[in-house]
């Protein structure tokens, strides 16, 4: 042990290295770049030799940092592999799930809790899961779950993937907030709202925008009533009566079906996209990955009367030939 440099320095020099910068560095480790500076220092002086040369106002590393780069990198990753080893083995029979808030609030966790409390005991501690949330992809490690549910075409490069709800997408309101809007064209439902906006910086899902080159191209404006930043928060106002949100029908099934949430528009606004159950080569077949897609399959759902929700119809603002 007394040959190993200081462990804080090595995470410093791994990060400074790996980053190019000692500002991202500092922040990745969520310290100040004065203490990464000093860690550097600290580690030069250990080693007796210099890592990193200033060149102008950036600071370069040298062909020793380089060369130690390789080894620390190999050694911390390996190190990392066998926490993750030992960390599954100890939470074997725990199944960890990864994906966006929305999606867990609204979709998986409803079903996982309906196998649980179901009527064979056996069948509710099958599978006993943890259940992980992100807002971006960038920010859910699939390597370091059993599997996540993401959202696009089905390409995870190196992992396999099961389609579980493709992007099919309608414009959902309260109840009461509907009553209001009944025979409403699809232009004056985009101009006069209220709409809920959901702000996605990576531009991964539809729009408003979208919405309105699909079904109400001669709109001249669109509302921007409310501009959240997670889909389940959307979901939530528009049942709160707040507004009206963009919901993928497969997540808001449940809320449909129960006459909580009501369709505003007869068609939807579909992609090749969608939620995709994504996992390592083969366990998706295995016999947990299957039984997770069985629970995860979508259940029909019974179609919620339009008088029981005060509606003339189930879809108050008309699409289709009305629009053209």
């Amino acid at each position: 042990m007394r040959h190993l440099p200081p462990l804080r320095a090595i995470r410093a020099f791994e990060a400074c290295y790996r980053l190019g910068n000692f500002t991202r560095a500092a922040a990745e480790l969520n310290v100040g770049q004065p203490a990464i500076s000093h860690q550097i220092k600290l580690l030069e002086e250990d080693l007796g030799a210099a890592l990193f040369e200033k060149r102008g106002p950036a600071s370069r590393p040298t062909a020793i940092a380089d060369e130690f780069y390789g080894q620390v990198a190999l050694s911390l990753s390996s190190l990392a592999e066998a926490s993750r080893r030992i960390r599954r083995r100890g939470a074997q029979d725990m199944l960890t799930i990864a994906t966006y808030p929305g999606i867990a609030a609204f979709w998986v966790l409803p079903r996982l809790a309906a196998h649980r409390t179901g009527a064979d005991p056996a069948d509710r501690s099958a599978l006993s899961c943890r259940v992980v949330t992100a807002e971006r992809d960038a920010d859910i490690d699939i390597t370091e779950v059993d599997a996540a549910i993401l959202f696009g075409e089905g390409n995870w490069p190196g992992f396999e993937s099961r389609l579980l709800l493709p992007e099919r997408v309608v414009p959902v309101a309260s109840p009461s907030l509907a009553q209001q809007l009944t025979s409403r064209s699809a232009a004056d439902l985009l101009q006069a709202g209220p709409l809920i906006h959901l702000e996605d910086p990576e531009q991964r899902w539809f729009t408003w925008r979208d919405w309105q080159k699909r079904f109400a191209p001669k709109a001249r404006s669109i509302d921007h009533s409310l501009v959240v930043t997670n889909h389940g928060v959307a979901i939530y106002q528009a049942l709160q009566g707040a507004g009206i949100a963009l919901g993928w029908q497969g997540v808001i099934a449940d809320l449909l079906a129960s006459g909580l949430l009501v369709s505003l528009h007869d068609d939807v606004l579909d992609s090749p996209r969608g939620y995709h159950l994504v996992s390592r080569p083969g366990w998706l077949d295995g016999p947990v990955g299957r039984r997770l897609l069985a629970q995860l399959a979508p259940q029909p759902h019974k179609s919620w009367p339009a008088s029981d929700s005060g509606l003339d119809s189930p879809a108050n603002i008309r699409g289709g030939k009305e629009l053209s």
